[in-house]
């Protein structure tokens, strides 16, 4: 039993054969720390705060992932350990139905929609000259064929006069909502070499066919290389071997509860290690707070700001990419001494908190990368101010602060959230357990009958047991010591573990 039930349990005793509800409670989040951010950036998400009226720690998010986006395709960060990684962020946003998602992200990632349409009308263009310049280099290359009669070397001299192949233009795609990770793969090669997988219904991805239960442990670990910034390297029957270099993927996903939690219990997830490259915000809802209200002039005078910043930096985005492997070439920021020195004590502190029994322990895999996502974050809140300066002058120790502090949202986060999962499960097995018990209209019932009778997915003997231990814990059910004789449905019986049916006052 979790700490966080046994709490509420423990509460409740004094309530004498009242039952109390079977969920988990999670404890209050953490206030996102808006201000450790640089002004401007800290201006940019309270004016979306301010105007859509949205929790900080979701405009937050939004603002973040598009500026790793922008990041990303520049920049490398230099770890104190001399690893160099990607400027890239994996951000999971959680936030119900009806909690203005959608708007939030529209005004995070308006200038990237605008990047995306320019470069849709360059690609028109720039398709038409390819398809023409490909029709004229396959007939100049069935010429070449010809021309050479049988002499071997003659052909292959006539079709090296040919020259390279056209290479045909970028897909015009920075953002993509729902992909297989075969798509992405696809995408990475096809389109632009830093793409954002962002989705305000975060459940569409989680969803599909790449996050089904026999592709999800598969599927995650793709992902997590992408975020290790390693080439992808896909070799599949049927399929062209495919080597790609310098790509670079952020993500944002915003999920509804349910399925959020349904992802945090995930076991082969969190030991392939997909959820330790996630930061999650799961803030409270202020739906009924949100009372109309004219957003204030500095607000709109604010996103416009972030809005022409983004722009300044996406127009410079793919200057580094090869034209012909569409590989990115990375400018790298180190630490400045004051923020390497900040760093590896962050490091430490965090390492020691990992050990058995710490209050690290059972985040250990998220704690263990925390001080890489306090780097990461440091250098996305460095481009964004300074842009390539940051690769010339280095990530300084405010910067350096301010990747620390969120780094320490995002532990508490996940100490809240992590293993609500499996709790939840649990939860929802003793709740249809006990419906079905009052269904019957039962006064006691026995382990026995129930492991025999009660629905079959609470059947299982490790199911059916940590309901009922979940069913006494909150009063629903009370032991009979030594056992009963019991009567269900016309048929009385001898149960060795009997318990009582409490129903509570109405």
């Amino acid at each position: 039993m979790t700490a966080m039930l046994r709490d509420r349990f423990d509460a409740s005793a004094a309530v004498v054969g009242q039952p109390i509800e079977i969920k988990p409670i999670l404890g209050e989040p953490t206030a996102f720390p808006v201000d450790a951010l640089s002004p401007r950036l800290k201006d940019a998400i309270m004016a979306i705060v301010d105007i859509v009226q949205i929790p900080i720690s979701i405009a937050a998010q939004s603002v973040l992932g598009a500026c790793s986006l922008v990041a990303q395709s520049r920049l490398t960060v230099e770890l104190p350990t001399g690893e160099q990684v990607p400027a890239s962020a994996f951000l999971f946003s959680v936030a119900a139905s009806g909690d203005r998602k959608s708007s939030c992200d529209k005004q995070a990632l308006k200038p990237v929609y605008d990047k995306e349409r320019r470069l849709r009308a360059q690609f028109e263009a720039a398709q038409l000259h390819y398809n023409i310049d490909k029709s004229a280099y396959d007939a100049a290359l069935s010429k070449s064929k010809q021309a050479g009669g049988r002499d071997r070397d003659a052909i292959r001299r006539a079709m090296e006069d040919c020259g390279r192949p056209p290479i045909p233009p970028a897909q015009p795609m920075l953002l993509v909502e729902d992909p297989t990770i075969e798509g992405v793969v696809k995408l990475l090669d096809e389109a632009y070499p830093s793409v954002g997988l962002f989705s305000d219904e975060g459940a569409k991805m989680l969803g599909g066919y790449s996050m089904q239960e026999d592709k999800r442990a598969s599927t995650g670990a793709q992902l997590s290389q992408m975020w290790d910034g390693k080439p992808i390297k896909r070799v599949r029957g049927g399929d062209v071997t495919k080597f790609l270099a310098g790509r670079r993927v952020s993500l944002h996903l915003m999920v509804q509860p349910g399925v959020a939690l349904g992802l945090f219990g995930d076991k082969s997830l969190r030991d392939q290690g997909m959820l330790s490259r996630m930061l999650v915000a799961y803030p409270k809802s202020i739906k009924g707070e949100r009372l109309w209200k004219e957003p204030t002039p500095e607000a709109h005078a604010a996103l416009a700001a972030y809005h022409s910043r983004l722009d300044s930096l996406l127009a410079v985005s793919f200057d580094n990419m090869d034209p012909e492997t569409r590989e990115l070439t990375f400018s790298i920021a180190a630490l400045q001494p004051d923020a390497r020195a900040m760093w590896i004590r962050f490091s430490d502190h965090i390492e020691k908190q990992q050990g058995k029994n710490g209050p690290l322990e059972e985040i250990s895999d998220l704690a263990s990368k925390i001080a890489e996502h306090a780097a990461r974050l440091a250098a996305i809140i460095s481009y964004y101010e300074n842009g390539l300066h940051v690769a010339r002058d280095g990530i300084s120790a405010n910067a350096m602060a301010a990747g620390i502090q969120l780094g320490q949202f995002y532990l508490s986060e996940a100490l809240r959230l992590y293993n609500a999962g499996s709790v939840d499960e649990d939860s929802d097995n003793a709740s249809a357990l006990i419906e079905f018990i009052r269904k019957k209209e039962a006064k006691q019932v026995g382990m026995r009958w129930l492991s025999r009778s009660a629905p079959k997915n609470v059947r299982p003997a490790r199911i059916l047991r940590r309901a009922v231990e979940l069913l006494v814990e909150a009063g629903h059910l009370h032991p009979i010591k030594g056992g009963a004789q019991i009567e269900i449905d016309g048929v009385t019986m001898h149960q060795k573990e009997a318990f009582t049916v409490i129903y509570g006052e109405d």
